[in-house]
């Protein structure tokens, strides 16, 4: 169990490492800059001791004042190259973590329905969100004051060992100790942080499901129960949070406790050397200043320690996306249709089941191009997966699928739903301008392409006369918008796409039966020489049908009668 950990771990952090080599050079460059300012900042102590032992102790008030000076100038040094080493720093790490998010978002977009009908959306946006975060609040500090650090301890420990190598030993001698607990706590740690971000989850989970349903909590008078809901999963992720900040709190205190055993030591010996004269005061000073130097870099090692073990349940659950299986993939040299492209489509022998007893099974068919057929059947008969097949969602486990003489697999994903329209009855809309939702499929159409469409779906009256036209906002998923005329967005955006196969998928259902006859004329008189297929339950409303089909579990069959 411990070994698949590890090589999830190893897996993750070999990921992230990938979004770091192309920012190798400017990497290289801001590390230049820690080392100088460290460097400076090294040089510090040595001349409070020279200030004191040569100045201060000898009566020269010219080497106090030439010290002090120079202390104060490599102050500023310091002061001013940090900042701007901090800023590039905090820059380049932003620019890794945010290209790592973007590689993750885009693995997401290519992912079958599958994968969102068995992840929670909460879930996942807590891993793009949350996790990230703290991947990225941990590469933010890390490597700069892993550097940074590394140069003062080393500095600071040469130094120190000119100075006295006795104290030297003393100073970390219960270093051992220190790492030995924070090896035993790391368990600990990795459990207490997973059970943290699951909490976030469940929270952000809680409230993408609950926000969007309002409307529907007033109605059945549950607000209550959602707010006791709430409340429970408010204690559990607080719980978990006092439990982690426990552990956070002995893991870095604890160290702590033992640096400052090491420094009194350090102290008690040292007053001693002064006062039997085998040490002088500017001495023990600055070795105190480089103690605390070099010890600071360790107390921010083992801090980093727990920080890492941290991060790391942050960036396994990250590659967790990352690693979920693409159902469908572009191939790598597409046959591409063109102006060709006629919509005739052919299955043959199509098998697929993405569940036990969900899915289809055996069908075989064959619609030419311009064809107008219905398939009707119960819920959970297979239509939806068939959608999700000639859209290639998915691809068959047995059989094939052809468009216009060509197998899907050869086909451009991207050609392929510019070729097949889907109109379903949930229109997707985002919250931006009319325009924006009509040409969402065709960003480069224009304002009199976008305005053509709306005419033809009978839209264009309704966006005339909103405040602001087609720069009119819709709302949070179209919020401000009846079902109906969500419904001829999508069709206006369908025309605008001008695919060969339009599928309608009970894209009807929330109308009355005269919107619904007005919908029926629109699309044959603009969609005439597509292939339609209609999913609906209304056989009745639909007219001029080329042919019926009905499917029950999983298999297709043609009505002759």
């Amino acid at each position: 169990m411990e070994n698949g950990k590890d090589i999830k771990r190893d897996n993750a952090l070999h990921w992230a490492l990938s979004f770091i080599k192309p920012e190798v050079k400017s990497l290289g460059f801001v590390m230049i800059l820690a080392a100088c300012m460290t460097g400076f900042a090294l040089a510090q102590p040595y001349f409070t001791k020279m200030l004191i032992d040569d100045g201060l102790m000898a009566g020269n008030m010219d080497m106090v004042i030439r010290f002090a000076v120079l202390i104060v100038v490599m102050s500023v040094v310091v002061f001013i190259v940090s900042g701007f080493n901090r800023w590039l720093y905090v820059g380049l790490s932003g620019r890794i973590l945010f290209t790592l998010r973007q590689d993750v978002y885009d693995h997401l977009m290519k992912l079958s329905p599958q994968f969102y009908g068995h992840w929670r959306t909460g879930d996942i946006v807590s891993r793009l969100d949350g996790d990230v975060a703290e991947v990225q609040r941990f590469s933010t500090d890390s490597l700069l004051a892993v550097v940074n650090g590394s140069l003062a301890l080393v500095g600071s420990l040469a130094i120190m060992l000119t100075l006295s190598w006795q104290l030297t030993l003393i100073a970390f001698a219960l270093l051992p100790l220190q790492v030995i607990f924070l090896r035993r706590m790391r368990p600990l740690v990795e459990r207490s942080s997973l059970r943290l971000r699951e909490q976030s989850a469940h929270v952000s989970s809680f409230f993408i499901e609950t926000l969007p349903s309002v409307k529907f909590i007033q109605a059945q008078s549950a607000a209550d129960h959602e707010q006791a809901r709430l409340n429970r999963l408010n204690h559990s992720y607080l719980d978990d949070l006092l439990k982690l900040q426990i552990i956070s709190h002995v893991t870095g205190g604890i160290p702590g406790l033992l640096t400052s055993i090491a420094t009194a030591c350090v102290f008690i010996i040292g007053g001693y050397f002064v006062t039997s004269g085998t040490a002088t005061i500017g001495t023990l000073i600055a070795f105190s200043a480089y103690m605390a130097r070099a010890t600071g870099p360790v107390q921010t090692f083992l801090g980093l320690y727990v920080a890492y073990q941290r991060a790391m349940v942050s960036l396994v659950r990250v590659r967790a996306l990352k690693d979920q299986e693409i159902a469908v993939t572009d191939p790598i040299e597409p046959i591409l249709l063109g102006p060709r492209a006629t919509g005739d489509i052919r299955l043959e022998g199509v098998r697929f089941f993405y569940e036990p007893g969900r899915g289809v099974r055996d069908i075989s068919l064959h619609i030419p191009a311009g064809q107008k057929i219905l398939i009707t059947g119960p819920s959970g008969s297979g239509k939806s997966t068939l959608i999700n097949l000639l859209h290639r969602h998915y691809d068959p486990e047995k059989g094939g699928i052809f468009l216009d003489g060509v197998a899907y697999p050869h086909l451009s994903l991207k050609e392929l739903r510019r070729i097949i329209a889907v109109v379903d009855q949930d229109t997707i809309l985002f919250n931006g301008s009319v325009r924006d939702n009509i040409a969402y499929g065709m960003k480069e159409a224009t304002l009199e392409q976008v305005t053509a469409a709306a005419r033809a779906a009978r839209i264009d009256d309704f966006i005339q006369k909103l405040p602001q036209g087609y720069d009119t906002p819709v709302g949070e998923r179209g919020a401000q918008l009846s079902g109906g005329q969500r419904q001829r967005l999508s069709i206006a955006r369908a025309l605008l796409m001008k695919p060969r196969v339009l599928i309608l998928d009970e894209a009807t259902s929330a109308v009355d039966a005269e919107t619904e006859a007005e919908f029926q004329q629109m699309l044959d008189k603009y969609f005439a020489e597509c292939t339609r297929i209609i999913i609906s339950h209304h056989v009745g409303a639909i007219r001029n049908l080329d042919r019926v089909f009905s499917m029950t579990e999983g298999r297709l069959t043609e009505n002759t009668a």
